[in-house]
């Protein structure tokens, strides 16, 4: 029987047919793939929260009454009207210091034995932001606010967020060994402090690439639209 499966698998070789595609060979790539859930099923549930937290800003937003958005629109212009008149850098530094404030306190929150359930809310409160935002810029300008968020603010929003996801999963690991330390568990933390602290000061360069790109996709598409 194998003999004859592989004399199969050679006549399909021969005329060009892939062998991934004959049957029973995808279990390994169903392995492979379960394993890369396995490893990175941190990120994705970071990831889900994000979208949780657009979610809920978007309804937020749709639930908005009018009073709540005449002063949401008062304030995007006054803030809009504050970075056309500054400089790319100026606007970078302001973007970093968000950014940064929300990579400080999942820092914090990684070295507190309690700061994991802290740590989940991280995505969540950002992808509220981005939600309620996005989600009252198409409620009050319809596909002119649609092309203001795609042009200037959801490709930046995406890098600021891998970074924040990426540093939010350093924590919850640190947080997960303190705890564990503490109840006993676990004599030694698996990330030691001195890789925990690298690799988020790998992240604040990253962030202020973020912040820079945020900045000049502002500089270069706010003025495109009547907002």
């Amino acid at each position: 029987m194998q003999h004859s499966f592989t004399r199969l698998q050679n006549m399909f070789r021969a005329r060009g047919v892939r062998a991934s595609r004959l049957p029973g060979l995808g279990a390994k790539k169903i392995g492979d793939m379960a394993g890369l859930l396995s490893e990175n099923w941190q990120k994705l549930a970071l990831l889900a929260l994000y979208g949780l937290g657009l979610l809920l800003g978007a309804k937020t937003a749709a639930n908005a009454g009018s009073g709540w958005q005449a002063r949401l629109l008062e304030l995007l212009r006054d803030q809009r009207l504050r970075r056309a008149g500054q400089s790319v850098f100026a606007n970078a530094a302001g973007y970093f210091g968000v950014d940064a404030l929300f990579l400080a306190a999942a820092f914090l929150l990684g070295l507190c034995a309690a700061g994991l359930p802290l740590v989940l809310l991280l995505p969540v409160l950002r992808g509220l932001g981005m939600g309620c935002l996005s989600g009252w810029l198409y409620l009050s300008y319809g596909f002119q606010g649609v092309g203001y968020c795609v042009l200037t603010l959801y490709l930046p929003a995406i890098v600021s967020m891998l970074i924040l996801l990426s540093g939010c999963k350093q924590s919850m690991l640190m947080s997960g060994d303190m705890a564990l330390m503490i109840s006993g568990r676990l004599e030694q933390a698996e990330t030691a402090p001195r890789q925990y602290f690298s690799r988020y000061l790998m992240l604040l360069p990253l962030s202020a690439c973020a912040a820079l790109l945020h900045a000049l996709c502002f500089n270069m598409f706010a003025g495109m639209f009547e907002i």
